[in-house]
């Protein structure tokens, strides 16, 4: 295996990455870590008073506030008397998107109330990666109409039940004539009013949007927060003193395997991609194993494959704590090898060496087909590796790409 791994090594062709941002970023927090994967530029604007300041002052987006507000208020009657709850009116129009990002474009100028914002919090943050050859101007507009569309996608998917990409593991939990779903909506946008005079002027739709979340108990994307103070504090202590240079891969990363039927805990897939990553480990090849896969399947499990592997891989092998990255986060292949390379960058781990993707046979054979990064193109927009060379059945090595670090609001449970 090592003598392969030299060879490979000595053909790879690397690409520069593109600007690179800093993993020494420390991301803003509010009171909704939900919201804050999902949507960061929101969570940017509004915990900087010059940016709400300038926000409230402008003329379309009070007018857009009153908007939201008064149909706000004629949802709440609609739903205390009628048999549907039309939170879906609240939902912005594509008018009223472009109208906001030609707004927040404008105040991202040079010199503008949003310059400082986008320099100094989006841009480092990399939650708007693709668009980071951009102007300020440009990269936020960017960032808005993405976070735009996904949280307009929360009302279709978790209010009108419109059917997700994976219907059987993101889909809404209750049908939406349900009285119980109906209450829950009316006191989402009641509770929303709450807090309006301090937020932000979309606040009616953002608010009520996270909380179809809130009430589908969809939590999945920041069930794990902070990440790299908890269950992967020992691992990111430990990449601070790595020398990354003194072995031949920067990790090892095992994509998880859901449970089926009566299976608990960590699948006997997981189980035997965890004793194939053990080997490689053993032998060298990387400093950290990077277990991947949140709480997929059966849907709304109570077991995230990532944690469940780095139980299986402490108390059955003896790998050490300080050893294991977990992505708790993680539902399919392609975001399987896109949050391992958000947890390199953040580990400090250059992006220009490889990494070993150790997993079962037909998995990793799946990733070399031209249809994963068909897939890979559809669903993220990119591809998270590139350069992928064959070394064994069950391993590929593949070089991260720093657009990995941009935010996807269309998979709320995993963006």
């Amino acid at each position: 295996m090592r003598a392969a791994v030299v060879a490979i090594l000595a053909v790879f062709v690397l690409a520069a990455p593109a600007e690179a941002q800093s993993p020494a970023y420390r991301f803003l927090h509010s009171d909704d870590p939900v919201a804050d994967a999902n949507a960061y530029l929101l969570t940017l604007l509004a915990a900087d008073p010059q940016a709400r300041s300038a926000l409230a002052a402008d003329p379309d987006l009070q007018a857009l506030h009153a908007r939201l507000s008064d149909t706000r208020a004629v949802a709440i009657k609609a739903c205390r008397a009628q048999p549907a709850c039309p939170v879906d009116q609240l939902m912005l129009t594509d008018a009223e998107i472009a109208k906001v990002g030609d707004t927040l474009a404008r105040l991202a100028q040079a010199g503008g109330p949003l310059s400082r914002l986008v320099r100094d919090q989006l841009r480092p943050s990399g939650r708007a990666q693709k668009y980071a050859g951009l102007d300020d101007a440009g990269l936020i507009r960017g960032a808005w109409a993405d976070a735009a569309a996904g949280l307009n996608r929360l009302y279709r998917v978790y209010a009108l039940a419109e059917k997700p990409r994976y219907a059987e593991i993101d889909a809404i939990s209750y049908a939406p004539a349900e009285p119980h779903f109906r209450q829950m909506l009316r006191e989402a946008l009641e509770v929303s009013a709450d807090r309006e005079d301090q937020a932000l002027p979309f606040h009616a739709w953002s608010a009520v949007a996270f909380d179809l979340l809130a009430i589908n108990q969809r939590d999945e994307a920041a069930r794990y927060e902070p990440l790299e103070t908890g269950e992967n504090a020992a691992a990111f202590a430990r990449a601070r003193k790595t020398d990354w240079k003194t072995r031949p891969y920067t990790a090892i990363v095992v994509p998880g395997m859901g449970t089926e039927g009566a299976e608990v805990h960590v699948s006997p897939v997981g189980s035997f991609r965890d004793r194939l990553a053990v080997k490689r480990w053993r032998e060298g090849l990387a400093p950290f194993l990077i277990v991947s896969g949140g709480h997929v399947h059966p849907n709304k499990t109570p077991f995230a494959e990532a944690i469940e592997m780095k139980h299986d891989l402490m108390a059955h092998y003896g790998v050490p704590a300080e050893a294991i990255v977990v992505d708790p986060y993680a539902r399919h292949t392609t975001t399987n090898l896109r949050n391992a390379t958000r947890l390199l960058f953040r580990m400090g781990a250059p992006l220009d060496r490889p990494v070993l993707i150790t997993t079962s046979r037909d998995q990793s054979l799946s990733i070399e087909l031209p249809s994963f990064a068909q897939r890979n193109a559809a669903e993220l927009g990119y591809q998270p590796m590139t350069g992928y060379k064959r070394l064994s059945p069950f391993d590929l090595a593949a070089i991260p790409d720093l657009v990995s670090l941009h935010a996807d609001p269309q998979d709320p449970l995993d963006p």
